[in-house]
C-alpha cells in the first residue's frame, strides 16, 4: 500500500493514520482547554475595531456612487420585485447584470426602506468585510486550540486580514467580493469544526456557503473547493467509505445552493431579462461564457493601437494586473496589494508542516493547514496564469489563507524556539526574513506612493527580529519586532486608503497615481475612466423623463457603461441596456429595436458618434442605424442638433494624430427616434 493510499484509508503507521479524533492543541497550553481568558476577548475586539474602522472611516466622503453598474441594479431591484430576483439593471426587465442577484439582496432592501445613500449602498459589504475578520479569527482558533499561542494565532490572523490593502479596498466598494468571501470564510471555519468533531453536518453547512458565494460572484467561489476536498478526504473522521460520503452529501449541498438562484431564473421567471456577458442572454450561457472570456484570447483587430488597448483590457494588465505569467502577483499593483505576505506563507508552511510532523491525520491544525495551503495555490495559479480579465481586487480572495497560513507558520516557529529546540529559531528567523526581504523590495518599487521612511523603518525592525531570533533574545519582543514588520507596510497603505477617493471599477488600496488605466495612451486613460463615472446634466433626466410619454425607458445605450450614469442619476429611471456590459451582446438585434421603436417602446437613443466604438454587435449596427435614420436633438432642449465632428482616423497613429484614434472620447449624442422605424 502506497502512503497516500494508507493516509487516506486511515492505517498508517505511526500517529498519522489513526481515526480517533486528535487532541486540537498544536502549541503547548498555558490555559486549561475552554477557558476564555479576558485578554481573548479584548484581542478580539481590537481585531474588529480595526477592521471596521479601516472599512468606515472616511468612506462617506470618498465612496460617491460606487460602481454604477452596481448601484444601477440595486436601485432598479429596490422599486421592482422582478427586478429584485433577477438582477435587472432597469425595473422594465430587459437586461440583467453578469452576476447573481443574490448578493444585492440585502442592499436592495436597505435602498427600498431608506433610500439610496452611502449607508445602504455600501454598509453592507463594510459590515462584511469586518465579520469575515471575525469569521477567521474563529475559524484558526477551531484549528489549533485554546492555549495561548493558539489564541494569538488566531488573532494575528484576524489582524492581518483587517489591515491587508487590496480588501479595505474591496469591503469600501460595492463590489461583490466582500459578500463572497464573508461566506467562504464562514465555509472555512464550519469544515474545520467538521473535522474537529467528526460530524459531517459542519461539513455540510460548509458546502451551502460555498454555494451561497458562488451565487454571489459565480465559479471564482469554487477556487476554494479542492483545499475542502482534500482536508475532509484526508482528515475527516473515519475510514474512506464515511469520508467519501460525506464528500459526495456536501457535494450534494453545493449543487444544490449553488443551483437555487439559476433553477429560479430558469423556471419562475416567466420573461427573465438577458443576462449580460452572454452569448444566448440565459444563466446556463453566462456560466458556460465565463471560462472562455477569462481563459481566451484577446480579440484581433486591424489598428496596432486599438489591438494593445483591447488587449491590456481583455487580460487585466490596463487595470494594473500585469501580464499572464507565473509571476504575475508579484508584479505591478498586485505587489503592493496582495504579495505582502506571499513570501513569508511559503516559510509558514514549512514551519507548519515541521511543527505538525507527528500529528494524526486528523487533527484539526493539520486540516486546516491543508485548507488554507491549497486554497492559496489554487488562487496563485489562476489568477496568475488567467489570460481574462483579472481586476486587483479579486486576489483579496486569497489573503485570508495567506493570513492564517502566517499567524500559524510564526506562532509554530515561535513555539517550538520556546521548547529549547534552535530549529525553532532558525524557522522563526527564515520568515522574518522572508518577510522583511520582500517587503522592503515592494516598497522600493511601487509605483504607489509611499512615506519615504517607511522602507527603512521596515528594514531596520527586520533584519533586528532576524538577528534577535539567531542570537536566541527573548521570544516576545522579538515576536513584535516580527509583527511589525509584517504590518507596517500594509496597515500604512490601508490608513492611507480610508482618506482617499477610490475608482469604482478597480478599487486599490493606496490609489492615488493608479486612478485611470496603464498600457493605453493617458488621452484616453483619462477619457475611459471619465466614462465610467461620466457627470450627467439633470437637464437631460428631465428632458427624458417629461417626453418618456408610454414608452417603457426613458432611453436606450449601446452599453452598461453608458447606460447605468443615466440609471442611477435619475434615481432608477428605466433606461434600456442594449449590448450588455462592453456592448457586445446580441441584444437586442436590429430588427427587434425596430419593432421596438415601432411599437413606441423605446424613443431616445444615447450613442457615441460615427466610427469611435472599438466593439462590435448588435448594439453597434443599431446604433449606427439610428445615426443615420433618427434626429439628433439638444439633450437639455429637444431641439435640433448637429452631430459633432470626428477628427480623422486611419491605422497606425498616435492618439490626437492624424491618422489615429481620437485623443478622448467623444461626447454622446441624444437621438430621438420617434416615427423612424
Amino acid at each position: 500500500m502506497t502512503g497516500a493510499s494508507a493516509i487516506l484509508n486511515g492505517m498508517s503507521s505511526g500517529t498519522l493514520g489513526q481515526d480517533t479524533l486528535a487532541p486540537v492543541e498544536v502549541y503547548a497550553a498555558r490555559e486549561p482547554t475552554g477557558r476564555n481568558p479576558r485578554w481573548w476577548w479584548v484581542g478580539l475586539t481590537v481585531c474588529v475595531a480595526v477592521a471596521a474602522l479601516l472599512r468606515i472611516w472616511g468612506a462617506p466622503g470618498t465612496a460617491g456612487n460606487g460602481n454604477l453598474y452596481y448601484t444601477a441594479a440595486v436601485l432598479s431591484m429596490s422599486q421592482d420585485w422582478t427586478a429584485f430576483f433577477t438582477g435587472a439593471l432597469d425595473t422594465a426587465g430587459f437586461a440583467a447584470m453578469d452576476k447573481p442577484a443574490v448578493w444585492l439582496w440585502p442592499s436592495a432592501l436597505l435602498v427600498k426602506i431608506f433610500g439610496l445613500n452611502w449607508a445602504t449602498l455600501f454598509l453592507p459589504n463594510a459590515i462584511a468585510g469586518t465579520a469575515t475578520v471575525l469569521a477567521l479569527a474563529l475559524a484558526v482558533r477551531e484549528a489549533f486550540g485554546d492555549g495561548l499561542p493558539a489564541r494569538l494565532t488566531a488573532l494575528a490572523a484576524a489582524l492581518g486580514l483587517a489591515v491587508s490593502p487590496i480588501n479595505v479596498a474591496i469591503d469600501r466598494n460595492n463590489s461583490p467580493d466582500a459578500i463572497m468571501l464573508l461566506a467562504l470564510v464562514l465555509a472555512a471555519w464550519l469544515a474545520i469544526r467538521a473535522v474537529r468533531r467528526g460530524r459531517l453536518g459542519p461539513l455540510i453547512g460548509a458546502a451551502a456557503l460555498v454555494g451561497l458565494a458562488f451565487n454571489a460572484k459565480f465559479f471564482q467561489a469554487y477556487l476554494v473547493v479542492p483545499g475542502f476536498a482534500l482536508m475532509w478526504l484526508v482528515s475527516g473522521a473515519g475510514g474512506l467509505a464515511r469520508r467519501l460520503g460525506g464528500l459526495l452529501a456536501a457535494g450534494a449541498a453545493l449543487a444544490a445552493v449553488s443551483l437555487a438562484w439559476p433553477l429560479m431564473m430558469a423556471t419562475l421567471v416567466t420573461d427573465p431579462p438577458w443576462i449580460s456577458s452572454s452569448s444566448d442572454g440565459s444563466v446556463q450561457g453566462r456560466l458556460v461564457d465565463i471560462g472562455s472570456v477569462h481563459f481566451s484570447e484577446s480579440p484581433a483587430a486591424t489598428d496596432p493601437m486599438i489591438q494593445t488597448i483591447l488587449g491590456s483590457l481583455h487580460t487585466g494588465e490596463a487595470f494594473y494586473a500585469g501580464p499572464p505569467g507565473l509571476d504575475r502577483l508579484f508584479t505591478g499593483a498586485l505587489a503592493d496589494q496582495v504579495s505582502w505576505w506571499l513570501p513569508l506563507a511559503v516559510v509558514a508552511v514549512v514551519a507548519l508542516a515541521f511543527r505538525l510532523r507527528q500529528r494524526r491525520r486528523d487533527d484539526p491544525a493539520v486540516a486546516a493547514t491543508m485548507l488554507f495551503a491549497v486554497w492559496a495555490v489554487a488562487c496563485w495559479a489562476v489568477f496568475s496564469l488567467m489570460s481574462g480579465t483579472l481586476h486587483p481586487y479579486y486576489t483579496s480572495m486569497m489573503v485570508p489563507a495567506l493570513s492564517a497560513l502566517c499567524a500559524g507558520g510564526i506562532l509554530a516557529a515561535w513555539s517550538v524556539w520556546g521548547e529549547g529546540d534552535r530549529r525553532g529559531a532558525w524557522l522563526f528567523a527564515a520568515q522574518a526574513l522572508a518577510v522583511t526581504v520582500w517587503t522592503t523590495v515592494v516598497l522600493y518599487t511601487t509605483t504607489a506612493q509611499t512615506p519615504s521612511a517607511l522602507p527603512g523603518i521596515v528594514l531596520v525592525t527586520g533584519v533586528a527580529a532576524v538577528g534577535a531570533a539567531l542570537v536566541g533574545a527573548r521570544r516576545e519582543p522579538t515576536g513584535s519586532l516580527v509583527a511589525l514588520a509584517a504590518l507596517m507596510a500594509p496597515l500604512t497603505w490601508s490608513v492611507l486608503t480610508t482618506s482617499q477617493p477610490l475608482v469604482a471599477f478597480n478599487p486599490l488600496g493606496n490609489q492615488p497615481g493608479r486612478e485611470g488605466l496603464t498600457v493605453v495612451p493617458k488621452p484616453m486613460s483619462d477619457a475611459f475612466v471619465m466614462t465610467m463615472n461620466p457627470p450627467v446634466d439633470p437637464r437631460m433626466i428631465d428632458f427624458l423623463e417629461r417626453n418618456q410619454g408610454t414608452a417603457k425607458w426613458i432611453m436606450a445605450a449601446p452599453s452598461a457603461i453608458s447606460a447605468t450614469p443615466i440609471t442611477v442619476a435619475s434615481g432608477g429611471a428605466p433606461v434600456m441596456t442594449m449590448g450588455g456590459y462592453y456592448g457586445t451582446d446580441p441584444n437586442p438585434t436590429v430588427p427587434a429595436f425596430h419593432e421596438m421603436v415601432r411599437a413606441g417602446e423605446i424613443r431616445f437613443l444615447l450613442a457615441p458618434p460615427p466610427g469611435s466604438s472599438f466593439v462590435s454587435g448588435t448594439a453597434v449596427d443599431i446604433t449606427n442605424w439610428a445615426l443615420g435614420n433618427c434626429r439628433p436633438v439638444d439633450p437639455m432642449t429637444g431641439a435640433p442638433a448637429p452631430l459633432p465632428p470626428m477628427p480623422p482616423q486611419g491605422p497606425g497613429g498616435q492618439p490626437g494624430a492624424p491618422g489615429g484614434p481620437p485623443a478622448q472620447m467623444p461626447m454622446p449624442i441624444l437621438l430621438d427616434c420617434a416615427g423612424a422605424a
